[in-house]
């Protein structure tokens, strides 16, 4: 088996990345190493290994991207790395400062990822082209059994079934606050970071490297870092359990607890290309661990002490 140079050279530099960030945060707070390791395990190997499996016929499918030229590789890079900063780390803390209702302000972040992570993401870098179109039905199978493994996983080891039993909603509410916080994840976490993740990054990378394998890697530590102005600037270290944050602390975060679920989404868009499948499993994920919240912001609810 031909051994591509990219991908060894991804491994490499993402693996040393992972090690460093989780060397950091020993160093900081002296512990999360045994939930660090856990979510790489069924984060990054189990769950992808799923994947793959579930996908197996789905890779004939695929075609090879072209090339993409090095200036348009980093321009995305670029574009990243600012909208990282200026919409995911100062923006929306200064909407915050705005003092909007809960509600205007959920609605005003969404029009801002849909304008920033889908609308100019694709008109800048272009809509990668289409494949011939995958097995529906095996894509169907895939999505029923991940989102079943999912859900699962986040009904165990996530936080959400807590917040929400602290919060006791009555069951009229559960009736249409699941569903409807469902789709509201999978437009607003969904498609928005699939949209700039997998179509557009993740395709532009493959591309220029001429590796999946290392697109998947590359796109999956840059989809953690971008995470990290939100961890240190909005105060999203307060739902980590951390009561302050450092820029070193949440960069270290970011690669070793959040870029490894990076991986599964990758490995799913590299056998199938298929948007809407990464979307609703991308909905199913965040449902848990957003519902408690979203009936507070929907139905005026009072926060869980």
């Amino acid at each position: 088996m031909r051994v591509e140079r990219p991908a060894v050279l991804a491994v490499l530099i993402v693996g040393g990345a992972y090690l460093a960030s989780l060397l950091t945060l020993l160093r900081i707070d002296g512990g999360g190493l045994f939930e660090a390791l856990f979510l790489l395990v069924v984060l990054a190997f189990a769950f992808p290994l799923l994947a793959w499996t579930l996908t197996r016929r789905q890779a004939s499918h695929r075609q090879a991207p072209p090339r993409a030229s090095t200036t348009s590789t980093l321009a995305l890079l670029a574009y990243l790395a600012v909208f990282a900063l200026l919409v995911l780390g100062w923006g929306f803390s200064a909407l915050k400062g705005l003092g909007l209702s809960p509600r205007t302000e959920e609605i005003g972040q969404l029009l801002i990822k849909l304008i920033t992570m889908v609308a100019l993401p694709l008109l800048l870098f272009g809509v990668p082209a289409r494949s011939p179109a995958g097995d529906r039905r095996r894509n169907l199978v895939a999505f029923a059994v991940l989102a079943i493994a999912l859900t699962g996983f986040q009904a165990v080891f996530g936080r959400g079934l807590q917040t929400l039993g602290a919060l006791d909603p009555a069951l009229f509410v559960l009736l249409w606050a699941v569903p409807a916080c469902f789709l509201y994840q999978c437009l607003e976490a969904g498609l928005c970071e699939e949209v700039l993740f997998r179509q557009v990054l993740q395709e532009k990378l493959a591309a220029a490297t001429g590796s999946q394998v290392a697109a998947v890697l590359w796109t999956s530590m840059l989809f953690g870092l971008a995470h990290a102005p939100g961890l240190w600037m909005r105060g999203g270290h307060l739902m980590e359990g951390v009561a302050s944050a450092s820029t070193t602390w949440a960069l270290a975060y970011s690669v070793a607890m959040i870029a490894p679920a990076g991986v599964l989404f990758g490995v799913i868009w590299a056998r199938t290309r298929c948007l809407w499948l990464v979307v609703l499993l991308h909905g199913t994920v965040d449902l848990l661990p957003q519902l408690a919240g979203f009936i507070t912001t929907w139905s005026g609810a009072p926060s869980p002490s």
